[in-house]
This record gives structure tokens, sequence and C-alpha cells, in this order.
């Protein structure tokens, strides 16, 4: 995903920000690509119906990190369209909040891939990694 706050910024002219419209489009857009990787992800991993059954739980804890992640993207934004820029003490404190719910999230779906990934064949835990590292090189965290 976009990912980052700058991103968006990052092409805009000076004192612009980016307005309701573009946000929602690129949420949108944000959300159509968790599903394709999502399904490709399962796809890719030719699930028996016995493997599947563990499936919804790692999908619905990356959907709910994905959530999360989203939500402090938008109050990011939010903060900044308002004109809001933190001290130095500021960011670090927003910045291990960060970092603290992101470990948090890490740990909910490290702990739901637990029984999907346990239950995969050999072949299939060599194409788990990779498709997890895709998954995280697309800016989903």
């Amino acid at each position: 995903m976009a990912g980052s706050t700058f991103a968006v910024n990052a092409f805009a002219a000076p004192g612009d920000q980016p307005n309701a419209a573009m946000m929602q489009r690129l949420q949108e857009r944000q959300a159509v690509m968790l599903d394709a990787h999502l399904a490709a992800m399962k796809a890719g991993l030719k699930l028996t119906d016995e493997q599947a059954k563990n499936w919804p739980a790692f999908e619905s804890a990356i959907r709910d990190a994905e959530k999360t992640r989203a939500d402090r993207w938008r109050q990011a934004q939010d903060r900044m369209s308002q004109g809001e820029r933190p001290s130095p003490i500021e960011r670090m404190t927003m910045m291990s909040e960060h970092l603290q719910k992101m470990g948090e999230q890490l740990k909910l779906v490290a702990d739901a891939a637990k029984p999907l990934y346990d239950g995969l064949t050999d072949a299939q835990k060599s194409d788990f990694g990779p498709l997890m590292r895709e998954f995280k090189l697309r800016g989903r965290h």
C-alpha cells in the first residue's frame, strides 16, 4: 500500500493537502490490493480442504492489522491537514506508540498464522515465507 503519510504529500505542492476524494480513492485502491494479495497468497499455497480451515483466522488477523494501520494513517493525515506539527518529544512518543501497536498486531498475525503454517507441507512452507515477504514489500506491514 502507499503506506506512508508522506507518500501522498511528497507530490503535492507546498501547502496542498490531499482532498477527501483523493484519500477515499487511495483507501479503496488499498482495499482492492489487500483482497488481491490475500487471494493470490491463498491460491499460491494451494491449500487442501483441511489446511483451508486455518485460513480464515489468518486472513482476519491480516485484515485487522491493515485496518489498524489504515486508522493510524488516517489519524496522522487528519493531524497534518489541521496544521498540527508535533514537537520532537511528541514525535518520539508517537513513534513509540506506533511501534508498540505494530508489535501487538504482528504478534496477533503470527499467532493466527501458526496453525496454518504448522499444517502446511514442506513445499508449502517454503512458499509461505516469500509470499509473506512479498506482502510486506507491498507496504502491508
